[in-house]
């Protein structure tokens, strides 16, 4: 997915990644070519960032695309600004990743507890919920529908809704093959 995203922005366009699995994925895997060119909260990892973010990289670069990715939890957090975004005409787009959990959560407590807590939630039908904002609306089924349901969206003006269902059972291993890494064999 993050090849088809780094192929259908151009150098200058802006990535915004919310906060969750996807963003370890976006981190070690988006090549940036130009700086500011995909913003990332770290520190004290702001769930919800990414929406907000993108209607304000709208506002200050209208000339370039702006995506923001997010899963389904940080993004519903901040989902109200749904309105705004419409309400200031922002040329936005949200690749939206769902699970149905917090799976950056879950993929934590994992690692260094061996079990983890419900962390699954429901989530709104995200083709309404987009219908009642008045977004653009696309769904990536499969791997194969992402690249043309990404060009739609962002070849729409106004702001898109791309909801992307994903399953993260490579996240425990990707850690095994991190904490092999330096390791003797």
């Amino acid at each position: 997915m993050l090849r088809d995203v780094r192929e259908a922005l151009g150098s200058e366009d802006i990535l915004l990644s919310d906060v969750g699995s996807h963003k370890m994925w976006i981190a070690r895997h988006y090549q940036c070519d130009e700086p500011n060119t995909c913003l990332i909260p770290n520190g004290f990892a702001a769930m919800g960032f990414s929406l907000p973010g993108a209607i304000s990289a709208s506002i200050v670069h209208p000339d370039r695309k702006v995506l923001a990715i997010a899963g389904d939890g940080g993004f519903l957090m901040n989902v109200q600004e749904m309105e705004t975004a419409v309400r200031i005409g922002a040329d936005i787009n949200v690749m939206v990743w769902v699970d149905g959990g917090y799976g950056l959560i879950e993929w934590k407590q994992q690692t260094q507890f061996g079990r983890h807590i419900d962390l699954v939630f429901g989530n709104p039908v995200f083709s309404d919920l987009a219908r009642a904002f008045s977004w653009h609306y696309v769904k990536a089924e499969t791997s194969s529908d992402m690249r043309p349901s990404l060009d739609e969206a962002l070849a729409h003006r106004g702001p898109s809704l791309i909801e992307v269902p994903i399953d993260y059972r490579e996240n425990p291993l990707l850690t095994q093959r991190l904490g092999n890494i330096g390791r003797p064999i």
